[in-house]
């Protein structure tokens, strides 16, 4: 193994989301010798890759690679990144695609572009919509801890939600199991639901360095959409969010799984 390639291993074991290696990690995973292991790692503190921690022995990425890190960040913002995915979507399948956060129990549209076959009822940037109705907001809610959800929504399942939509969830329990198919997915699939004659389907990214998340969405009208294809179209979304999602170091993206 060259320098080079050891050097790319050790870092790549930072994109499985860990913080920290040991040693013995990189012996153990690399299947290097002792003897190797140790240049090798003495080398990349000496260059600022990576940071050797006193009191835990523990390796860390160093100062160079930081610095490297924010510089791409500052050169492509986590929003820009998102809206030219949602950008290049909306070009090629002519569907509107909303850039959106969740505030409380609300989605808030932060863009929209309107795509060449825009559907007939827009929502400006600004517009809040409950959460638990929509695909973009249970998405959303997928990437909230436990903790957090309950604290929007209570711990009683048998609560009800407030004017719930034909189609959405009715209680807090059926609102618990679709954000837990959600995170399961990365994704969500809505057709007439809030918004009836209205379809969607939804992800998130998430910025690992302001812990900032966002929801991307592509909007159709339910009459120009089976259900196939809209599952087809959650899939092309799920694969243009994926690349982006593990080169920023966003923990959700960094492990293949299936969305089928």
């Amino acid at each position: 193994m060259s320098i080079l390639e050891g050097v790319e291993s050790v870092l790549a074991m930072f994109e499985q989301g860990r913080h920290e290696v040991t040693f013995n990690d990189v012996i153990d995973e690399l299947g290097l010798a002792k003897s190797s292991a140790s240049r090798l790692l003495a080398q990349m503190v000496r260059y600022r890759l990576l940071e050797l921690q006193p009191s835990s022995r523990r390796y860390r990425p160093g100062t160079l690679l930081i610095r490297a890190a924010q510089a791409a960040t500052q050169a492509h913002p986590f929003d820009e990144q998102c809206r030219a995915i949602l950008a290049s979507l909306s070009d090629s399948t002519g569907f509107t695609a909303y850039l959106s956060m969740l505030d409380g129990t609300d989605t808030v549209v932060l863009q929209r572009l309107n795509g060449s076959n825009p559907v007939q009822v827009l929502s400006p940037p600004g517009a809040r919509r409950p959460a638990f109705t929509t695909a973009m907001g249970r998405v959303l809610l997928s990437r909230l801890p436990e903790a957090e959800f309950s604290a929007r929504y209570g711990t009683s399942g048998a609560r009800k939600l407030p004017e719930a939509p034909a189609g959405c969830p009715t209680t807090v329990a059926e609102l618990a199991e679709r954000v837990a198919s959600a995170s399961r997915e990365r994704s969500a699939v809505a057709v007439n639901e809030g918004m009836p004659g209205i379809g969607a389907v939804a992800t998130t990214l998430a910025d690992p360095l302001s812990g900032d998340v966002r929801g991307l969405c592509l909007s159709f009208t339910a009459m120009q959409v089976s259900q196939a294809q809209a599952h087809a179209l959650r899939e092309t979304l799920v694969q243009a969010v994926a690349p982006v999602g593990q080169r920023i170091g966003d923990p959700l993206w960094l492990h293949p799984r299936d969305t089928a």
